[in-house]
């Protein structure tokens, strides 16, 4: 089996230095789709490549492989949380979830709940299911420092549950029962620490 119709496209733009080619084919050889044989690796060393021409889903997507040490050492501190925060300040709503999720775990940052809750409000905005989630996680149980608010959990959580985020789908309907029943907060899933 060789490489598809896309991959192939990608590759010859890669090749000839396109930024959009470049994070494609590494997107390929990061997860051995379209063809291309899995190589984090080459997964790496392409998104550096769209990365340094500023190509903002590159840039948090590399940030991502260092933060897991995928075909490069990891180094959360250093690489990841600067690429997640280039990516998030070009407005790509992949980074902003990223560099908040590093504020509210104080991993490579100081811990910050404010600066958590506001890049996830960017990303979420941006569209980005899991932040809607994190957010109407967060006002349904009164998290990061935002007051509990059923109204806006619940437009959080339908907007993740919309494109089928299965935690909040579970939470919008843990929200909804107990509004329903009265109980006057609702209660966590069972062994979840949330976000």
């Amino acid at each position: 089996m060789g490489l598809c119709k896309f991959a192939k496209g990608w590759r010859k733009g890669a090749v000839k230095g396109n930024a959009e080619g470049q994070y494609e084919l590494a997107h390929c050889y990061r997860t051995g789709s379209e063809g291309v044989k899995l190589d984090k690796v080459a997964a790496a060393a392409w998104y550096g490549m769209a990365a340094d021409q500023e190509h903002a889903g590159a840039q948090g997507s590399l940030g991502f492989c260092y933060a897991r040490g995928e075909g490069v050492g990891q180094n959360l501190e250093l690489a990841a949380v600067t690429l997640y925060r280039k990516a998030a300040e070009a407005g790509h709503a992949f980074g902003q979830g990223l560099l908040a999720s590093c504020y509210a775990t104080g991993k490579g940052v100081e811990q910050n709940d404010s600066l958590a809750v506001a890049w996830w409000e960017k990303s979420a905005t941006g569209g980005l299911a899991n932040s809607q989630h994190r957010l109407g996680f967060c006002f349904m149980h009164g998290k990061r420092g935002l007051p509990k608010n059923a109204r806006r959990a619940r437009s959080y959580l339908k907007a993740a549950a919309a494109q089928g985020f299965v935690d909040a789908i579970k939470d919008l309907k843990l929200l909804n029962t107990c509004e329903s029943c009265g109980a006057p907060t609702p209660t966590a899933r069972a062994g979840a620490a949330g976000p």
